[in-house]
């Protein structure tokens, strides 16, 4: 069983893409957290951000957990043109997505009522 303390809090910023598959995995391994934003933008994917107190002796495990299922990975996405003259292909835009973005915080007291 996962140590009770919480001692940090811990922010994840994770695309959409990948965070079922990390979602489920840090639940086997007994992290909790709570979905608290899903977004989306112009040229970027949409991202989910999750929230959770930690112990700061389980921080290692998150962040290998993280690193593993996401990873950053490129992807070439057709930009869209309206001319009048007739294009045999679409130009692409290389775009780098995927990752992950972690915030951690100390936390001075945790009380779960």
């Amino acid at each position: 069983m996962p140590e009770r303390q919480i001692d940090l809090l811990i922010l994840i910023i994770i695309s959409k893409s990948q965070s079922k598959k990390l979602m489920g995995k840090l639940n086997k391994q007994h992290f909790y957290f709570t979905v608290i934003d899903s977004s989306s933008s112009m040229f970027q994917e949409p991202t989910v951000s999750l929230l959770m107190g930690l112990n700061h002796s389980r921080l290692e495990t998150l962040n290998r957990l993280i690193k593993k299922y996401c990873q950053p990975y490129r992807k070439f996405i057709p930009v869209q043109i309206h001319d009048s003259r007739q294009l045999s292909h679409l130009p692409m835009i290389e775009s780098l997505e995927g990752g992950a973005t972690l915030y951690g915080m100390s936390v001075e007291h945790f009380e779960q009522i």
